[in-house]
């Protein structure tokens, strides 16, 4: 596993340790997002106008020196990371890849229409349909789905005959991941002298992380490249900033 430090060995540290500032950004568009099929742990690649945004994201970060790279180990997630850091200024970073960064693993019904498995998992909770649950939880409801994907895939609903553990995940062991995964990251930032670090993964992992640590987080839709930033100091993770915030992606126009 690679360390995500700078592949440049004479780059000072800082003697006095200050915290770790995650820049967690969800990935660009890919081929899946545009055909609305659920792509959870399946690697589906970016597209070609996927790529151009990320560049334009990159170019956004222009300002920001980050101290370390991360992602998970899906094409579209460290494609995501190398492109922002490459239009950054940033590409003398290697990017550290962990599979604990991946998104939720929805099993069987990975590769499915989106539309037709959400209103599924749904009425599977009690609702007419994933229109009427959002209805209910609002934009928190990625967060509520999880243990239904689980469930359903325990019971075999699709015939599709998989072994227990390529099923879909718990909420719980989700969030237990994310959790351990950049608290790791934070930790090992930390130990450099901290700052800012990269961190590219999917979006319903990342709204698991966010209610994992504040339950009163409210979830808006993560657009592709959009940027929580969250802060890990000696009293654990908290927000420094807006949620999904897509004004790196958006400052990046004005760069050339």
């Amino acid at each position: 596993m690679n360390n995500g430090a700078s592949s440049q060995s004479t780059t000072q540290t800082s003697t006095e340790a200050g915290p770790a500032t995650l820049y967690l950004t969800r990935h660009g568009r890919t081929t899946a997002n545009v055909m609305h099929l659920m792509q959870g742990w399946s690697d589906f690649p970016l597209t070609r106008q996927g790529r151009e945004d990320v560049r334009q994201f990159g170019r956004g970060l222009r300002p920001i020196r980050f101290q370390a790279a991360w992602s998970g180990n899906l094409s579209r997630q460290y494609e995501t990371a190398r492109l922002a850091l490459d239009m950054s200024g940033n590409g003398d970073l290697c990017v550290g890849v962990d599979p604990d960064l991946r998104e939720d693993n929805f099993g069987s019904f990975e590769g499915r229409d989106e539309r037709t498995t959400l209103d599924q998992v749904c009425a599977a909770m009690g609702f007419k349909d994933f229109t009427t649950a959002k209805a209910t939880y609002g934009r928190n409801i990625s967060v509520h789905m999880q243990d239904t994907f689980h469930r359903l895939d325990a019971q075999d609903v699709l015939s599709a005959g998989l072994e227990e553990q390529d099923r879909a995940e718990t909420t719980a062991q989700v969030r237990s991941r994310m959790i351990a995964v950049l608290t790791r990251i934070a930790q090992s930032a930390i130990e450099e002298g901290g700052g800012p670090v990269l961190v590219v993964s999917s979006g319903m992992c990342l709204q698991q992380f966010l209610v994992a640590i504040d339950d009163d987080c409210p979830i808006p839709d993560m657009a592709n490249t959009a940027v929580t930033k969250v802060i890990y100091g000696n009293d654990g993770f908290h927000l420094a900033g807006p949620i999904g915030s897509m004004d790196y992606f958006q400052a990046g126009s004005q760069e050339k």
